[in-house]
């Protein structure tokens, strides 16, 4: 009996260890299998000191390359700004740079006169002049040759002082050709100027008659007529047609339509303006018009 058993025991033994070996086999297998995945793990891991898209052996397999970490997305906010921080807008240089030409100097006005004709219709005396320098100045050579043109006697001797023989105001003269440039610079033909022996205006040389060639002497006479601290008279019959113009302290203005020869009574020509007009006057009045433009 007991031997029996002892037998029936040891085979009960024996099967039990044949089951246990394939259950320690598999437990052996699990474990190996996670050390290897554990190994592998700290192989792939990053080193601390390495850059993020480095892999961290130069032996992995092309397969096993850790991927490119792609930048952190930023809000459509955020990218405006850092755009435009990162890439300004494009600079005009042409823009920048500072005019540096000066502004061109204005031309002294009376750079801009051209010459004048001058004739007398009882002598036929005549001269192109200018009457004012490149600056302004009033030519005194130019300002006698007017005088002498002007004179009663043609070819008269000056005087033996240089004086001419029969010398006229010199803003009388310059009234004369402010005329003239205000019309384009029409050609002067004097009608009377100094007369000797003669009393009043023509008689001290401060009195000049006279007509401007392609201009009307109604449209003379209105021009004129806006002169401060001047006489003007309007000659009007067919056969005279011009304006005499003198210079005094208050206007006074007047038209005679007497035949030449003739003397009939004048009549004054109201002039409402008489008394601003003359208060205002300074001596710029008496240039040409283009000095006062400049």
């Amino acid at each position: 009996m007991l031997r029996g058993a002892g037998v029936a025991l040891a085979v009960v033994l024996f099967a039990g260890m044949g089951d246990a070996a394939p259950a320690r086999d598999a437990a052996s297998a699990r474990d190996d299998a996670s050390a290897r995945d554990d190994a592998s793990a700290r192989d792939d891991a990053p080193s601390s000191s390495a850059s993020i898209d480095a892999p961290t052996s130069t032996n992995a397999p092309a397969s096993e390359a850790v991927a490119e970490v792609p930048a952190p997305s930023l809000p459509a906010s955020e990218r405006a700004d850092v755009d435009v921080a990162a890439e300004p807008p494009p600079v005009d240089v042409a823009e920048e740079v500072p005019t540096t030409a000066e502004p061109a100097e204005p031309r002294p006005w009376g750079e801009a006169l051209s010459t004048v004709s001058v004739t007398n219709q009882n002598t036929e005396a005549h001269a192109d002049l200018r009457l004012y320098s490149d600056h302004g100045s009033l030519e005194l050579t130019a300002l006698k040759e007017l005088m002498r043109v002007a004179a009663s006697v043609a070819d008269a001797p000056d005087q033996e002082n240089g004086e001419v023989a029969e010398p006229l105001d010199a803003r009388l003269v310059q009234l004369v050709f402010r005329a003239s440039y205000h019309f384009g610079g029409a050609p002067i033909v004097v009608v009377s100027a100094r007369r000797r022996g003669a009393h009043g205006k023509h008689g001290s040389g401060e009195a000049l008659d006279f007509k401007l060639e392609g201009v009307t002497a109604s449209a003379l006479a209105r021009y004129v007529r806006t002169y401060p601290r001047a006489g003007i008279g309007i000659y009007t019959h067919p056969k005279t047609q011009y304006v005499h113009v003198d210079v005094r302290e208050r206007s006074y203005h007047w038209v005679d339509g007497s035949p030449p020869g003739v003397t009939w009574r004048e009549r004054l020509l109201a002039d409402p303006t008489q008394e601003a007009r003359d208060a205002s006057y300074v001596g710029t009045m008496d240039l040409p018009e283009t000095a006062s433009e400049r």
